[in-house]
């Protein structure tokens, strides 16, 4: 990969692989919904959204037509530290890309009439997650965990901020937030750093040169974390299944304790059918159709975050047996044979996922923005593979807090209440929410 300087001192990530006529692209701006104003949430999605939807005079449906004749893709992706642009074009193609793409984030239009529209459809988005019970659970589980800080805030917003943004407002964001420091250009496929320079150049050459926006509120503003357990349970009728997802705050993806705290998570929670979660609900007592735990790559202390659904009857008992398996990974740490084989697994699952260049584009660029090293995405699977027992062993001592959690339930608040509180949870520990209040 090859780092360069771009437009306005934007920044150039420039991989080449020539076995394909193809380029992958990624534009992606350093600020994501974490940036949201108080009470504008969502602001910062709406704006990649709305000026998808229309740019430099042409319509949504002009836009999405030209892109079609080009057999080219260009979706927008916002989450807490970023939003972006990203699709693929065959190479011949890339120059009427780039142009669309620039019209987008230099030239948005904003029309009122589309600000409505795409609000609308936003807000229908956040109504038909409430049929989507994982996506529920996640959606309430987050605010749960961080509360008012800027994690704490779906990127999507609410009704009731959605509602509050003006078109003024995204005009004064996209002012503040797209200039040349802010933004980084990425490509890999069949192009050289050479020649992406050059398009970037002529595409994006009228990319504000302000300076980037002031301290980042992550920076200065640390989450506070649960105290004892918190549990919520989204009330949602009729349902037989039980949604948990739970977890804690994590560590910033910088910390020294990052991969081996990685590595100790994957051990407990990942994929694998070995890994600590898999093995003691499914495999052996088969009470969970679905389970894993993860440690999420932020900007800010992301979350540590696991997830398993089971049948109402089912769900009370399969929580307290979860957390007594956290509990003992925070006491007594993970055995030798287990940490060998989550270090095998991680590392070779790593690997593979990387050797697509549009994944492996993606991490670049988000590891990147994450404040990582150059080098992070290619040494990781080394990087993992180092890790030893006496890492693994601080790393967990110092960030696993399996008795300061939230916990969030999808189901029947009628069922699950009264299990819990059999279970000798007080029942002043227990959250009862509707699910449509969010």
């Amino acid at each position: 990969m090859e780092r360069r300087s771009g437009p306005s001192g934007s920044l150039l990530l420039v991989e080449s692989n020539h076995a394909l006529p193809i380029v992958h692209v990624v534009i992606a701006v350093r600020s994501g919904a974490a940036w949201d104003p108080h009470k504008k949430d969502g602001l910062m999605n709406l704006l990649a959204e709305v000026a998808r939807h229309g740019a430099a005079g042409r319509t949504r449906e002009q836009i999405d037509t030209q892109i079609d004749a080009l057999g080219a893709t260009l979706d927008v992706h916002t989450d807490a530290d970023s939003w972006r642009l990203e699709g693929h074009v065959l190479v011949r193609n890339l120059d009427p890309l780039l142009g669309v793409a620039a019209d987008i984030l230099l030239r948005p239009d904003f029309p009122v009439a589309e600000l409505a529209r795409t609000r609308r459809e936003v807000a229908a988005e956040i109504e038909e997650l409430r049929t989507d019970d994982q996506a529920l659970c996640e959606r309430f589980f987050v605010r749960n965990l961080y509360n008012d800080h800027p994690y704490g805030h779906p990127p999507e917003g609410d009704r009731a901020s959605l509602g509050r943004i003006r078109r003024e407002d995204l005009l004064a964001h996209h002012r503040r937030h797209v200039v040349g420091p802010n933004v980084i250009f990425a490509a890999a496929g069949d192009i050289s750093a050479d020649e992406l320079a050059d398009r970037i150049g002529r595409a994006f050459a009228a990319l504000p040169k302000a300076p980037a926006p002031g301290p980042n509120p992550l920076a200065v503003r640390e989450p506070q974390p649960p105290q004892g357990w918190r549990i919520q349970i989204v009330d949602k009728p009729d349902r037989q299944q039980g949604q948990v997802t739970f977890g804690q705050i994590g560590v910033r993806a910088t910390d020294p304790d990052y991969v081996p705290l990685l590595v100790a998570i994957g051990s407990f929670g990942g994929s694998a059918m070995k890994a600590t979660l898999m093995d003691e609900l499914r495999t052996k007592r088969g009470v969970a159709y679905g389970t894993y735990m993860a440690l999420a790559e932020c900007l800010s202390r992301g979350p540590i975050q696991g997830w398993f659904f089971t049948a109402t009857d089912k769900t009370v008992s399969t929580l307290k047996l979860v957390l007594r398996l956290y509990v003992r990974l925070m006491e007594k740490g993970i055995d030798d044979d287990r940490l060998a084989f989550a270090k095998e697994f991680l590392a070779g699952s790593q690997a593979s996922v990387m050797d697509a260049p549009a994944h492996r584009l993606d991490a670049r660029v988000s590891a990147e923005i994450v404040g990582l090293s150059a080098d992070f995405v290619d040494q990781l699977p080394a990087r993992i593979r180092a890790v030893n027992a006496v890492d693994v062993k601080a790393a967990v001592s110092r960030h696993v807090h399996a008795r300061d959690l939230a916990i969030t339930v999808v189901g029947t608040a009628a069922s699950l209440r009264s299990r819990l509180i059999e279970a000798k949870v007080e029942p002043s520990a227990i959250d009862v929410v509707p699910y449509e209040s969010y």
